[in-house]
């Protein structure tokens, strides 16, 4: 009895230490995405000195316009840092079907999402819809702000750090757009995945059927009514879950398993 307290003792002596170290890892990532924040404010406030980098007030009417434009005419990574899913600006269907012909093209994609959107239907659709695109997901427990960075071009941001009233408006000076570039993927690196529906990559019928069939990735994409990267993504788990290196190796490990 007594060897058996003692393990237990000791078990939650460990169990303690753990959430005191995961305790101080949320602690400094909190004041990183503080002091982040904090210097955002500076650069982009007028009130503390900025000079001339207010930002342009995005109208509902324009926003459609603008939004499209940034996507069609800037390059590089889209970083998405998500407050809702539910409003914002820009969300019909034409300047949505934009955005996913940007990832199709390959122009990265990612979005930090609050964990929140987990627990609603909708949330669930929107992180299911824009992952089968193509979108990087990851989570935080709570992201108290929102915007959207164009490569190195503009950011649309909200007006108010946390206030979604405040409506959005448009920054484009390259500090600025560094700044927010930083704050994202300071934010990135705190955040785990998101979880997914798909099942761990050993069993994809239709892909490995389509595969089998000799399709190139083009008219597997078609079939599937999928975006090219989705399908070289969904590819690429296949053959790590299979511990292959070539998609001939992946054809043989297939192959081998229906013998």
């Amino acid at each position: 009895m007594a060897a058996r307290e003692a393990e237990q003792d000791g078990a939650f002596l460990v169990l303690e230490e753990h959430l005191r170290r995961e305790h101080a890892r949320l602690e400094e990532r909190r004041r990183d995405l503080d002091n982040a924040r904090e210097l955002i404010g500076r650069v982009t406030s007028r009130s503390l000195g900025a000079h001339e980098t207010s930002g342009e007030p995005l109208s509902a009417a324009s926003a459609p316009s603008v939004v499209d434009r940034l996507l069609s005419e800037s390059t590089g990574m889209v970083r998405n840092f998500v407050l809702t899913v539910d409003t914002g600006p820009a969300l019909d269907e034409a300047t949505m079907r934009a955005n996913r012909s940007r990832i199709e093209r390959g122009d990265d994609q990612r979005a930090v999402y609050p964990a929140d959107v987990l627990t609603t239907a909708a949330g669930q659709r929107w992180l299911a819809m824009w992952s089968e695109t193509g979108e990087d997901q990851r989570i935080l427990p709570t992201t108290g702000t929102e915007f959207a960075v164009f490569g190195d071009s503009a950011v649309i941001a909200l007006a108010g750090w946390d206030d979604l009233e405040a409506g959005y408006v448009v920054f484009r000076d390259p500090l600025v757009v560094r700044l927010y570039s930083a704050y994202f993927d300071l934010a990135w690196k705190y955040g785990v995945p998101a979880p997914s529906d798909e099942n761990d990559g050993s069993s994809d019928p239709r892909l490995v059927e389509l595969l089998e069939l000799g399709l190139k990735d083009e008219a597997i994409a078609r079939h599937l009514g999928v975006s090219l990267r989705t399908v070289r993504r969904r590819v690429a788990r296949l053959m790590s879950v299979n511990g292959v290196d070539t998609r001939f190796q992946l054809g043989w490990v297939l192959a081998s398993r229906r013998s």
